[in-house]
């Protein structure tokens, strides 16, 4: 590939994201048009489900809490590592006195086994469930039982599409419009885009992020 190719094509790459982000917006309630417009700025082009959350009237739990965790894989390093800093915290929070137990569920990949987990959870009364959770909606029943429980249900680094969970992740499309944004404005508007990805494996969905997929043969690590 020339050189002026490469440039038309990192370029055109980020003019796209930019067109998608535009195009691409999940429906919102009625209250979502009364947040301030720097909040709303934050959900742009989100697909996932926005809806009213379930927890306008729910009370302070109690301390100390029981924290209960499900987790539904820790084959990788990165799962691995949040384990170890949700132990970490739990230990702070502890000699606050604020958190009496840490339990944690791995179901290693068994929608079934994460909500047999989750209901484990619920008859011991834990204080709160924070999950990662192996589906966005096979979890919803288990999820509402926690919440008529008195249970806050807390999803991270993956949305469910129940309203009785407080779900917790990045708008990777907003966050890949400000870098593509930033990258453009830095070059002056044109120039060459290098991007480097830790593992060849890794393709990411021409809707979501429309950059070439193939490695550049001119270094062995752009990948």
């Amino acid at each position: 590939m020339t050189r002026a190719n490469r440039m038309k094509t990192g370029l055109a790459a980020a003019a796209a994201l930019m067109s998608v982000v535009g195009v691409a917006r999940a429906e919102t309630p009625a209250a979502f048009a009364t947040l301030p417009a720097e909040v709303q700025a934050l959900y742009l082009g989100v697909e996932e489900t926005i809806q009213p959350s379930a927890y306008d009237n729910f009370g302070p739990v109690k301390q100390p809490w029981k924290w209960c965790h499900s987790e539904s894989y820790q084959g990788n390093p990165w799962r691995v590592s949040v384990t170890r800093e949700l132990e970490r915290l739990v230990d702070l929070y502890k000699a606050k006195g604020w958190i009496s137990d840490f339990e944690m569920s791995d179901s290693n990949g068994d929608t079934g086994q994460q909500i047999a987990q989750i209901r484990a959870f619920i008859d011991k009364k834990c204080s709160i469930i924070t999950s990662f959770a192996g589906s966005s909606t096979a979890l919803n029943e288990v999820i509402e039982a926690s919440f008529k429980a008195g249970i806050p249900f807390v999803t991270g680094a993956g949305a469910v599409t129940s309203p009785y969970a407080i779900n917790v992740d990045s708008n990777y499309v907003k966050f890949g419009y400000d870098v593509a944004k930033g990258v453009v404005e830095g070059i002056g508007g044109k120039g060459n885009v290098y991007a480097s990805r830790a593992s060849p494996a890794v393709r990411w969905s021409p809707s979501s992020a429309p950059v070439p997929t193939r490695p550049s043969p001119r270094h062995p690590m752009s990948r």
